[in-house]
C-alpha cells in the first residue's frame, strides 16, 4: 500500500525546475547530537555520505541529558513509550525496565554513539547561530565554539533541534502576568525538577498531557493541596494492557491490520475499566475518539485523583491576586501558592518561516526543505509509541537523497516534486491532532519507499 501511495505522489502533476544540485565535495552539517542528531549521522555514515556535527552541550543525549541547559527532564521521570518500541536500532537491554527511566535512555543513546564511532565527528560546545546561501549554492554557518565564533561552508544542513527544547516552550503570557504580579511561583513544566519545592504548598498544574498528568502525581505526594486545571478532556489509557505495555498492544493491533472501528473500541473498553467514567474523576466526557488525539498514559494520575491529592477543575479561566477561577460553572475559586504550566511547546526550526502546524507546509515528508536542496530537518512526529524508530526512517531518507544526488536520475526527479502535498500520513489516526500527528506505520513505509526508489 505504501508503494502505492508513493507512486500516486511521484506521478503527481508538479514538475518545478530542478533545484540546483548541493556540492558532494563539501561535507554535510548535523545540528544537534540528541536522538534525531544520532539518527541522522548514523544514517549518513551508512549510506557514505560525508558530514560532522555540532552539539551545543558538552556530550550526546539532546534533550534526555538532564545536564542539558535545554533539557526538561525531572526526577522519576521515565519514558512514556515501551522500552520495546523505543530505541534507534539495537535493542534495549531486555533486564530494563519496560518504561526506561530517563537515566537509561540517556545511557543508551551514548552507547549508541559510542557503537558508531559517532562522537568523533560531533564538535561539542558548539552552538549553531545563523546560515546564509553562497551564490554557488553551499551554506555559509555561523558557529559559537570553544574558541570563539567561526564560520565555515557546508554542502547542506540537517536539522535536528527537537521539539522539546526549552527554548521553545509556550506559557499562557497574560495568566503568566498575572501570576508574577501576585508574586506566585509560577514556571513551565520544562523548568520543573523535583517535587520538594513544593511542600506544604497549594499548587495549580495547568495542563494535563502526559508531563502535566505526571507532574501533578509527583508533586501531590508532598503538596498541601494540587489542583489540575484541564481544558480538553483526553482519553486516559492504563500503561499496561492486557499485561503488556499499551504501546506494544496497539503495535500488534496494527500489525494485524485490526480495523480502526476495532481498535477505537478497544481502547475505550480498556480506558472505562482501568479509569470508569471520566465524570467520577471532575473530567468531562473527551469530545473526541481515542484515535483523533494522543491520549494519555495513566503513570498514576487517576490514583491521585481518586485519593483526592489531586482535584480536577474544567479550565483555568484566571489568575486574580493569586486566586485561580476556573470555567466549569459552580466551581469554587483557588487560593494557590505556585503554578506549573504544563502547556506545552512551540514547534519551530532554524531558517523556516513558519512555526507549529504552518512549518509542515514549508517541507515535503515533514523532512526536506521544498524550496532548498541543502536543507533538511529530523522532525519530531508524535503517535502511538516511540518516535526514535522514526527517526531512523527519516535519517534514512535524507542520506538516501545527499547520497543520491551525485547520480542525479532519481534526486533530480524528486526536486521537480517536492511543492507537492505530501502523501496522506494520517490514515485513519489523529484527524483532531496537528499535521505532526501522524500513523507510524504508514509514515515510516513510505519513507523506506522513498529511500529505496532515491536509491535506485
Amino acid at each position: 500500500m505504501a508503494s502505492r501511495r508513493l507512486d500516486s505522489w511521484l506521478a503527481g502533476p508538479g514538475e518545478a525546475p530542478p533545484l540546483p544540485p548541493t556540492d558532494a565535495s563539501l561535507p554535510i552539517l548535523v545540528v544537534g547530537a540528541g536522538p534525531a542528531g544520532l539518527a541522522a549521522m548514523a544514517a549518513l555514515r551508512e549510506a557514505g555520505v560525508d558530514f560532522e556535527a555540532f552539539e551545543a552541550h558538552r556530550d550526546v543525549g539532546g534533550n534526555w541529558d538532564a545536564e542539558n541547559p535545554v533539557s526538561a527532564m525531572y526526577a522519576g521521570m521515565r519514558m512514556v513509550t515501551s522500552r520495546r518500541t523505543s530505541s534507534l536500532g539495537p535493542p534495549m537491554p531486555r533486564d530494563w525496565p519496560a518504561f526506561v527511566p530517563f537515566e537509561q535512555a540517556l545511557a543508551y543513546l551514548r552507547g549508541f554513539a559510542d557503537g558508531k564511532d559517532l562522537r568523533g565527528a560531533t564538535r561539542f560546545g558548539t552552538r549553531f547561530d545563523d546560515a546564509e546561501k553562497t551564490a554557488r549554492g553551499t551554506w555559509l554557518v555561523a558557529a559559537i565554539g570553544p574558541d570563539g565564533a567561526f564560520r565555515r561552508e557546508y554542502r547542506g544542513i540537517v536539522f535536528a533541534t527537537g521539539s522539546h527544547n526549552r527554548s521553545y516552550r509556550r506559557v499562557p503570557g497574560a495568566l503568566l502576568a498575572a501570576a508574577t504580579a501576585a508574586g506566585i511561583d509560577a514556571i513551565h513544566a520544562s523548568d520543573y525538577r523535583t517535587p520538594a519545592p513544593y511542600a506544604g504548598k497549594r499548587v495549580l498544574v495547568v495542563g494535563i498531557g502526559n508531563s502535566g498528568s505526571d507532574i501533578a502525581d509527583k508533586v501531590s505526594a508532598v503538596a498541601r493541596r494540587t489542583v489540575l486545571a484541564v481544558r480538553t478532556p483526553p482519553w486516559i489509557l492504563p500503561a499496561r494492557m492486557l499485561g503488556r505495555p499499551g504501546d506494544q498492544v496497539r503495535l500488534s493491533a496494527e500489525a494485524l491490520r485490526l480495523p480502526h472501528w476495532y481498535q477505537e473500541a478497544f481502547l475505550r473498553l480498556a480506558s472505562r475499566l482501568a479509569t470508569g467514567r471520566p465524570e467520577r474523576l471532575g473530567l468531562a466526557r473527551p469530545g473526541h475518539g481515542p484515535l483523533e488525539r494522543v491520549p494519555v498514559t495513566d503513570r498514576g494520575i487517576v490514583a491521585a485523583i481518586r485519593a483526592g491529592r489531586v482535584v480536577v477543575r474544567r479550565g483555568l479561566a484566571a489568575l486574580e491576586g493569586g486566586v485561580a477561577h476556573f470555567e466549569d460553572a459552580g466551581a469554587s475559586a483557588e487560593p494557590v501558592d505556585a503554578v506549573i504550566f504544563a502547556t506545552g511547546y512551540t514547534r519551530r526550526y532554524p531558517l523556516l518561516s513558519g512555526e507549529g502546524g504552518d512549518i509542515a507546509k514549508e517541507l515535503a515528508f515533514f523532512l526536506f526543505h521544498r524550496g532548498e536542496a541543502g536543507l533538511s530537518y529530523m522532525t519530531e512526529m508524535v503517535g502511538p509509541r516511540s518516535c526514535w524508530p522514526v527517526f531512523v526512517e527519516q535519517g534514512r531518507a535524507i542520506a538516501a537523497y545527499y547520497a543520491a544526488e551525485p547520480r542525479a536520475r532519481n534526486a533530480v526527479a524528486f526536486n521537480r516534486r517536492r511543492g507537492l502535498p505530501s502523501p496522506d500520513l494520517k490514515g485513519s489516526l489523529f484527524r483532531g491532532a496537528d499535521p505532526f500527528h501522524v500513523d507510524y506505520r504508514r509514515y515510516t513505509a513510505i519513507l523506506r519507499d522513498l529511500a529505496a526508489w532515491l536509491s535506485e
